[in-house]
């Protein structure tokens, strides 16, 4: 009787403890849901006047924390990054205060230490990133363990799967050695574990966008087919238009998939003023619609805005190639090399459209004119268009490269129309013609051709395209496609 009077008197603490020290409370909730709608300005009102309510709430200290971490995740300013590490070591400490019976602890100071990683990815900073992966993989294992049905458990350490799942295998001992296992399948099940929650839990339904918002780009990024994205989307249309987050996601989807109408509608539709944090990339990808529909002013007006006001590093290289070409599109070709070096000049190579921009800078040559508005017109959904350039194109000039890009486009526009048969051989001719190219037409043909036997449920055709994918030694995209290859082949054999 006396052990089970002081069990319910430590459990009556621990609650106690969180209660007084992590309280979600409505005000946090109301305040968590500004700062994912990037509207920092209302969410700070809210937590200044949580801190005169409690002052030893950290749950405010992790909030403010995540307002940092967006301004340096969007903003891309490592000035930015060095001046709020100070805040970052203050909020942290704060935390790790907490009782260790706390449910709280861990999970907070783990997702800091994503944030902080995701950060340091910005800047290069790849192994402390790492380290700060791998501590906070160990605090959230160690939390499941501990609290295996406290729900925000499985965002972040679904997150964290995902990204285990896409290390390349160049990398796989590493994994090993600090014992870090997942897959991308079961990240995507624990967030969607977290997200039902948010629908049958009212205790967790602040948690519902970040869950979403995720998913959202998995699903995008890796999945074969338009059911799972189709399922989000339904989702995303009952998230508030004042979201600003939720509207780049949603114009994201549209642009992944030909809609650029739509995109542009929605990227006119998205919710700004003072209240928001400043999301310049927005500005680049309305250049990029615009550039798809070839309205080459409207396109130069869009990536000048970008450049002029983003003080971040990556697609700043890529805006100036994408100022290039449309110049390029007005038979500027003078204005074309201009803007190409400053291709060379100005931002980084660290994504894959930046590094592309790098090369087609230094190779001296000019893009085939009507492949490039052939492939604008595709990325944009404007299919007929797209075919009428490439039916009426003089092949004799074509390089070798350029055959075998006007064969891709060709398999690319008939996948997007959905005649699949037609789809299937020009890639094949694809991956013929390009098979030695170090250009990626081969190797993304091999692994849409993967993508349309794994949705034909003809496994066997499927392993066999995502292999050849991943043997084919080509440079452009390199990171992007093996990753997609590598990622269906474990999905497949789950």
């Amino acid at each position: 009787m006396k052990k089970l009077f002081f069990l319910v008197i430590a459990v009556f603490f621990v609650q106690f403890l969180d209660g007084q020290q992590v309280r979600v409370d409505s005000l946090c909730r109301q305040a968590y849901g500004e700062i994912l709608s990037l509207r920092f300005v209302p969410a700070r009102k809210m937590l200044n006047a949580e801190k005169l309510l409690y002052p030893d709430n950290v749950y405010v200290d992790y909030l403010e924390n995540y307002i940092d971490f967006l301004r340096v995740f969007i903003g891309e300013n490592p000035k930015v990054f060095d001046a709020l590490s100070d805040h970052f070591n203050m909020y942290y400490d704060r935390i790790d205060n907490l009782s260790d019976t706390s449910r709280y602890k861990n999970l907070l100071l783990a997702n800091m230490n994503v944030q902080r990683a995701l950060s340091r990815l910005k800047f290069g900073q790849y192994f402390t990133a790492a380290l700060e992966i791998n501590r906070a993989y160990r605090m959230l294992t160690e939390n499941m363990e501990q609290f295996p049905d406290f729900v925000p458990n499985y965002i972040t350490m679904g997150v964290l799967h995902v990204m285990i799942g896409l290390v390349p295998d160049k990398y796989g001992w590493m994994l090993k050695i600090i014992s870090m296992k997942g897959s991308v399948e079961q990240g995507k099940a624990e967030i969607y574990r977290a997200l039902d929650n948010t629908y049958k839990n009212s205790p967790y339904a602040y948690l519902h966008n970040e869950a979403l918002f995720y998913l959202g780009f998995i699903e995008l990024n890796l999945s074969p087919g338009r059911k799972a994205m189709d399922k989000l989307l339904t989702y995303l249309d009952r998230t508030d238009n004042r979201n600003l987050l939720m509207g780049f996601l949603k114009t994201d989807i549209h642009i992944h998939y030909g809609q650029n109408e739509m995109a542009l509608k929605q990227l006119n539709a998205l919710p700004q003023g003072s209240d928001y944090f400043p999301f310049y990339y927005l500005h680049y990808l309305k250049g990029e619609c615009f550039l798809r529909k070839l309205d080459a002013d409207s396109a130069t007006a869009s990536f000048r805005f970008f450049l002029n006001h983003f003080e971040g590093m990556n697609y700043v290289k890529d805006a100036w190639r994408k100022r290039a070409w449309a110049v390029l599109l007005q038979n500027k070709p003078k204005e074309y090399q201009q803007f190409m070096d400053s291709v060379k000049v100005y931002g980084t190579a660290e994504v894959g459209a930046d590094k592309e921009a790098l090369k087609e800078a230094g190779s001296g040559t000019f893009p085939n004119i009507n492949l490039l508005r052939a492939r604008l017109l595709f990325d944009g959904g404007y299919y007929a268009r797209a075919k009428t350039i490439l039916d009426t194109m003089n092949t004799l000039r074509l390089t070798e490269n350029g055959r075998t890009e006007r064969v891709y486009r060709y398999a690319r526009i008939a996948h997007r129309q959905n005649k699949i048969a037609d789809a299937k051989n020009e890639y094949r001719r694809t991956i013929t013609m390009g098979e030695f190219s170090p250009r990626y037409f081969a190797a993304n043909a091999a692994l849409k051709l993967g993508e349309i036997y794994e949705t034909e449920d003809s496994l066997t055709l499927a392993k066999r395209f995502y292999e050849e994918c991943l043997s084919l030694n080509f440079v452009e995209y390199r990171n992007s496609i093996r990753g997609k290859a590598k990622e269906a082949l474990s999905r497949i054999q789950e």
